[in-house]
């Protein structure tokens, strides 16, 4: 996706709108946040109430899009949404793409947003900092024991995290061996009698009713909300949580 690796403007944009929760959260981390000026339903209301929401992050309201009077737009990079990118040209409004799916990402969304609204030497101390946050975490839970853990998303049967997801990597980095690694898809289905065949020493879940704790008999569950969601600018303070609730202790 060019779009994602090129400068979009000759100046800072001045009007942008996110219909990526984590790149919003990245202008805010930035200090950007008056050159935001529409968000989606999906972003975090604490902070972006007082935002124009222009309905999904895919297939948003071009209406609304264009009543907002943004000269830039960011987007999520890839097919899932193949209408909002040929629409923003007809319209003549640039746009830029990020993809939040993996620790990676993180960097490359804070380094594109950055230069997008003018800051780029703050994005690059931004990644720095997290890079060493990350670091002093491996640090922090070195000596601790890993723990075998499965990531529940709900369903019935019920949905895991398996390989090459944000969850995985993170699971990694705080000493949480992901017990399905092995699976041939990033996210997939299980059959209970699958679950009861794995070694499970915790169970993480995003609430507690998106799951059946007797699938897993003798394993520790826990809820740890949406810590796992999205990766962003938080993901220092998101993995030193879950390291806490996956080792039932505080890390430094």
């Amino acid at each position: 996706d060019a779009a994602a690796h090129q400068h979009v403007l000759d100046a800072p944009a001045r009007r942008v709108i996110s219909l990526v929760p984590s790149a919003t959260e990245t202008i805010r981390a930035l200090g950007a946040d008056d050159a935001l000026v529409g968000v989606t339903d999906y972003d975090d209301p604490e902070w972006t109430s007082g935002y124009p929401s222009v309905g999904g992050g895919l297939d948003p309201n071009l209406e609304a899009v264009v009543a907002l009077r943004p000269d830039a737009v960011i987007r999520f990079h890839g097919d899932q949404d193949p209408r909002t990118p040929e629409r923003l040209d007809d319209l003549g409004i640039r746009h830029v793409a990020v993809r939040p799916v993996a620790l990676a990402d993180v960097y490359e969304t804070n380094r594109i947003v950055g230069e997008l609204v003018g800051r780029p030497r703050v994005a690059d101390s931004l990644s720095s900092a997290i890079r060493r946050g990350l670091d002093d975490l491996r640090v922090g839970i070195a000596e601790l024991p890993r723990l075998r853990v499965v990531y529940m998303l709900g369903g019935s049967p019920p949905w895991v995290s398996g390989p090459d997801t944000y969850i995985s990597e993170i699971l990694a980095l705080v000493g949480g061996d992901n017990v399905f690694a092995d699976l041939t898809a990033p996210y997939q289905a299980v059959s209970p009698e699958e679950l009861r065949s794995r070694a499970i020493d915790v169970v993480l879940v995003a609430n507690a009713g998106a799951y059946d704790s007797t699938l897993t008999p003798g394993a520790r569950v826990e809820v740890i909300g949406d810590a796992l969601q999205v990766p962003g600018p938080d993901v220092v303070a998101d993995a030193r949580a879950v390291a806490e609730i996956i080792h039932q202790r505080p890390v430094r």
